[in-house]
């Protein structure tokens, strides 16, 4: 039969390093409510996705524009 014996401060020190490597609940909690607002605002684009001018649709195929093509600039 084999003994061995177990420093108590080396495995409260492993808890503590495992433990740091997560998140605060806090942190997480908060996570979880940017991704549920994300998903939220999604679904309702979705929705209301043919209200919306076609120049949404195709965001990848910009075109340059200078702060003159604004309308409230003077």
């Amino acid at each position: 039969m084999t003994a061995t014996t177990m420093n108590p401060a080396i495995i409260g020190a492993e808890r503590v390093k495992a433990a740091s490597r997560q998140p605060g609940l806090l942190a997480r909690m908060w996570a979880a409510f940017v991704e549920s607002r994300m998903r939220q605002a999604e679904r309702q684009i979705m929705l209301h996705r043919h209200l919306l001018p076609a120049q949404f649709e195709f965001a990848g195929e910009r075109v340059a524009r200078s702060e003159k093509d604004l309308p409230f600039v003077k």
